[in-house]
């Protein structure tokens, strides 16, 4: 869906799938304008982690945040630098996470694993692949960080129920699979075994504690990225917003080898796709732009200000669309009563669903309770359940594209 005017974005607001109440910066500037003028940097370790080599590594990361900003929960954007998968570092984000964190979010560049080519040699498509699942679990871990760090000590004042993700190039490709890769998508043999060996769609890295947040986000911002298979972005998935030269010679904007090493389909397709399904999207497609030119030359620069705007403004969006506005637009879907409840609920959805699943996550994004199989009128027992906000999620898993606004649940 490519958007000639920014007014025509907030048409769609009522229709965006935000979660969770509005956060308390939203006041219709920050999060789109330059509304802080420096900013500093904190480099922390987030996650524990074995290399490729079999060695133990700690995995770290650079968090942007506006300078004498006291407000006290802030949206995070977590970014992944590009490389291949084999070069690169954290500090090639620094101007995008500058530019992020003057408008008021945190920005955080992770470091993520990547392939030892000096020490095992040049790479094959699987050893990549094998990276690119790597760095989805560590991208994964560094979300679940800062809603662990909101639950604990708190250092960052970060929102957890607000968190994006994006990346450049081989960090773009990374928050595409880590956004759209998901369990029930058709996954080949060869990249299921990776996945199996790498500790799964949520990888091995982080601590103990660190695994018990969600890693769910609410958009994806790729900047030349590319994804396997388009045919996993799904209807009930987070907005894509996206910028790509049409001549990336590198991750094609059709379709192609990415480096010439393993096959990816871009930015073209990818868009293709979420407009044919209605899952909201954007696509700044740049005629004869390259893989980094188009970042470089002064000749593009105002395509990618122009995409930062659109990225910019679709998050703040996000973050400042409310619960009940969700609600209002898709209150007919299913209905959890009664609430506040104390000691069971009664979920109830349209009859023509055939099999649903339900899940419950705290205010914080924890799992309070996984994905389990559950009837129609279904009666769900929250005794247990300490009292607070709760919010909860439906799917049907014989349509997968179905998309059901999450429901707020007070537990009294």
């Amino acid at each position: 869906m490519k958007i000639s005017t920014l007014p025509f974005l907030f048409c769609l607001l009522p229709f965006l799938p935000s979660l969770h109440a509005q956060n308390p910066g939203c006041n219709g500037s920050r999060y789109i304008d330059d509304v802080f003028t420096s900013v500093t940097k904190t480099t922390v370790a987030y996650a524990p982690s074995v290399n490729q080599s079999g060695v133990a590594v700690t995995l770290s990361m650079d968090v942007y945040q506006p300078a004498g900003d006291n407000l006290s929960q802030r949206p995070v954007v977590v970014l992944a630098h590009g490389g291949s998968f084999v070069f690169g570092d954290k500090s090639q984000m620094q101007v995008w996470c500058e530019r992020l964190a003057k408008k008021g979010y945190i920005a955080v560049s992770i470091q993520y694993r990547l392939y030892p080519v000096f020490t095992l040699g040049f790479p094959d498509s699987i050893a990549i692949f094998d990276s690119a699942v790597k760095a989805v679990g560590d991208m994964k871990a560094a979300v679940r960080y800062f809603r662990e760090d909101a639950a604990t000590t708190n250092q960052f004042r970060a929102d957890p129920a607000h968190i994006f993700i994006g990346g450049y190039s081989a960090g773009a490709v990374t928050a595409l699979h880590a956004g759209f890769l998901d369990a029930d998508d058709n996954i080949p043999t060869f990249l299921q075994t990776l996945l199996t060996a790498n500790g799964g769609l949520e990888g091995i890295s982080g601590s103990a504690t660190n695994k018990t947040y969600s890693s769910h986000t609410d958009a994806v911002v790729s900047l030349s990225g590319g994804l396997y298979r388009s045919e996993w972005v799904d209807a009930n998935e987070s907005p894509l917003v996206s910028i790509h030269g049409t001549a990336d010679a590198t991750v094609f904007y059709t379709y192609g080898l990415a480096a010439n090493v393993a096959y990816l389909e871009g930015s073209s397709l990818l868009h293709t796709r979420a407009e044919s399904i209605g899952l909201w999207n954007y696509l700044q497609a740049v005629p004869g732009a390259g893989h980094t030119n188009l970042y470089e030359s002064a000749l593009y620069k105002p395509q990618v200000d122009s995409f930062l705007v659109v990225a910019s403004t679709l998050l703040e969006s996000l973050t400042c669309a409310t619960t009940a506005t969700q609600e209002k637009a898709d209150a007919q879907n299913w209905s959890v009563a009664p609430n506040p409840a104390t000691g069971s609920v009664r979920l109830t959805w349209p009859t023509t669903m055939q099999r649903a699943e339900v899940a419950a996550f705290d205010a914080l994004g924890r799992v309070v309770m996984p994905w389990q199989p559950v009837d129609q009128q279904a009666v769900l027992s929250i005794a247990n359940w300490p009292a607070g906000n709760y919010w909860l999620q439906l799917r049907d898993t014989s349509a997968p594209g179905q998309r059901f606004v999450a429901k707020t649940l007070v537990k009294e």
